[in-house]
């Protein structure tokens, strides 16, 4: 009987080694879900923070960008003053300009640049239209949030806060 209670033993002592395990790992889980997410490499930004007296949309601060360096049916990432969350600035139509938060309303994940209409997410592939922000498939339920544009010239500028 010796041998049963090594046995018992290494029971125990495996499934204690497993609920520990499994709870580190429901605790990763849980912790980066509720992380901000953390903004990819600002990419072909060509964009500076900004700041000073207010512009047409009242925004005080904000990021700007060249309008020609936004190309049509593309975007041009920026990294948002402070907090350096993504914004991507589209031009889905000639002289139409968005912006929208590059944040995946489902877990966080930036989304990639649009492509053929939508950014989509490269964790749980949601996606959502480039001129509206709006999902066009889950798991996201709620749209991008979408940031003020306003033009001066040939400068667009981005409010600091999504509306």
């Amino acid at each position: 009987m010796a041998g049963g209670g090594r046995r018992r033993a290494l029971l125990e002592t495996g499934t204690a080694v497993l609920a520990v395990a499994g709870g580190g790992l429901l605790a990763g889980a849980l912790t980066a879900r509720s992380r901000r997410p953390t903004p990819s490499p600002v990419a072909q930004s060509g964009g500076r923070p900004t700041g000073g007296s207010g512009d047409a949309a009242g925004a005080s601060t904000g990021v700007s960008v060249a309008a020609a360096k936004v190309p049509v049916g593309g975007a041009v990432q920026l990294s948002a003053p402070g907090t350096g969350d993504p914004i991507f600035v589209v031009q889905p139509k000639p002289g139409v300009f968005c912006a929208f938060s590059g944040a995946c309303t489902h877990a966080g994940c930036t989304v990639l640049p649009p492509k053929e209409g939508a950014f989509v997410c490269p964790c749980h592939d949601s996606a959502f239209d480039v001129a509206t922000g709006a999902v066009l498939r889950g798991p996201a339920t709620e749209a991008l949030p979408r940031y003020a544009v306003t033009r001066s010239g040939a400068t667009l500028r981005v409010a600091e806060k999504p509306e």
